[in-house]
């Protein structure tokens, strides 16, 4: 069994380094700094594998937050390969090791490319925690993320009832991603158990791209008309089949529900060309691996698992929700989700 820890209860793995944050709201003092110290400085690198994506853009600004807590002598930077390429995420790993940093921060673009890269920073000294999608066997110090089984469950619920409990549906996904491959084991085991007059009928790789989505569910709509549902299990998949489901004229007749969000997402379900998207906390993600990394760095007196490195826990686990359109037209939750930080 998973061992789940609530991102809320993060206070005691961080030895008062730091509390509890959600969204762009304030979050628990800083340890108090002593000016007359002169602290060396630190840098600490995010690595991702599609820099430039919303989703990563607001997991970076809780990065960048936490750093400001820390102190002045804190500093961070985003890496990462524009588009979705493990090996190249894995030598964009690389070469932030040989800048020495203090920590890095790594969400994998699949289950086992960043392994070795991984493996080769920790033996320089330097913590690795995981986020957003794990690379469970690198021998990383922790992962902070989403309870990715809870996620699929959660589509496959809201998909159930849009299309009345009976159906043909779809998914998206990225083989090898293995957030993805939970989300879709949710999706399926939830439908098995709840709602077996739903079918999972195909799951389609459409490369993490909005493109390759648009052109898998096009295929995918002309060969089966009795198609009722596309769940996505990432950010790209929704667009790519809502994009499809328009140039065949068909929106009406199939119920989209995406993963994560993003100015387009938002769009789409503002228009009503998806249904809903399954959300989690992003900020919130990147502001605990930040304060992990920290932590890892930092040894204290607490026994560590993973010596030389300081204490952190193995896993941190937050919940997941459904949006949806009619959700948005409250403008508080709007305004939570229509804009995005820059990154700088």
């Amino acid at each position: 069994m998973k061992k789940i820890i609530a991102l809320c209860m993060a206070g005691f793995m961080l030895a008062n380094v730091a509390g509890c944050s959600s969204g762009a709201a304030n979050t628990a003092a800083a340890p108090a700094q002593d000016s007359s110290v002169v602290r060396e400085n630190e840098l600490y690198s995010m690595v991702v594998f599609t820099k430039g994506a919303e989703y990563f853009n607001w997991c970076y600004a809780g990065m960048k937050d936490a750093a400001k807590l820390l102190g002045d002598h804190i500093t961070v930077e985003l890496q990462g390969p524009a588009e979705w390429d493990a090996s190249l995420e894995a030598r964009a790993v690389e070469q932030v090791t040989a800048k020495k940093p203090a920590g890095i921060l790594v969400s994998a673009a699949d289950e086992t490319t960043l392994n070795s890269a991984i493996g080769k920073a920790l033996s320089a000294g330097v913590p690795v925690i995981g986020f957003d999608s794990d690379a469970a066997d690198s021998g990383r110090l922790s992962y902070v993320g989403t309870d990715n089984y809870d996620f699929g469950a959660n589509a496959a619920k809201a998909m159930s009832e849009m299309i009345g409990g009976e159906g043909q549906v779809a998914i998206c996904l990225v083989p090898g991603s293995i957030a993805q491959e939970e989300r879709a084991a949710g999706f399926k085991e939830w439908l098995s158990e709840n709602a077996p007059g739903v079918q999972v009928v195909s799951e389609l790789n459409d490369e993490g791209d909005v493109a390759k989505s648009e052109t898998v569910c096009a295929a995918l709509f002309q060969a089966n008309p009795q198609i009722k549902g596309i769940f996505s299990t990432h950010g790209y998949g929704a667009p790519g089949a809502a994009a499809a489901a328009r140039t065949l004229n068909i929106l009406e007749n199939v119920v989209i529900i995406g993963s994560d969000y993003s100015s387009a997402v938002i769009e789409l379900l503002q228009a009503g060309d998806i249904e809903g998207t399954i959300v989690d906390d992003p900020y919130l993600i990147g502001y605990e691996a930040m304060m992990l990394a920290y932590a890892a760095a930092h040894p204290t007196e607490i026994p560590s698992a993973n010596p030389p490195f300081g204490h952190v826990p193995p896993i941190i686990y937050g919940g997941s929700s459904l949006l949806t359109g009619e959700m948005l037209k409250d403008e508080a939750i709007l305004a939570k989700y229509q804009n995005p930080p820059a990154v700088n």
